[in-house]
């Protein structure tokens, strides 16, 4: 190894150091994350990604004023039964992957989006 990649290697993991742990999921702040299944969400950029989509996705469509009260009222009751779904997966990372997949193309086809 030369000695400029050995140089880059060492700046990149010492990066990787230094925001490790400071990660935020948009449902939750990770600095208070209590369980199994946020701690995943947390160490996992791609989850971490996913979360904030879905997160995202859901505070719009509720708050936008473009779903009648009933969608409005439908897509609680969904998010509610995914938190539960999410939850249960614990720190299973295909779980999780799964559970926010299926998730964010329910509110996407709520939404009236394509995939």
């Amino acid at each position: 190894m030369t000695k400029r990649i050995a140089i880059t290697f060492a700046t990149t993991l010492a990066a990787a150091a230094l925001t490790a742990g400071t990660g935020h999921a948009a449902s939750f702040d990770c600095a208070k994350a209590a369980t199994p299944t946020e701690h995943a969400i947390c160490d996992n950029p791609q989850i971490s990604s996913l979360d904030d989509q879905t997160s995202g996705k859901y505070y719009t469509m509720i708050s936008n004023g473009s779903l009648t009260p009933a969608q409005v009222s439908q897509v609680k009751t969904a998010q509610a039964q995914f938190l539960k779904k999410r939850d249960a997966c614990g720190a299973n990372y295909d779980c999780l992957i799964d559970a926010y997949t299926a998730q964010i193309m329910y509110l996407k086809a709520e939404a009236g989006e394509g995939m």
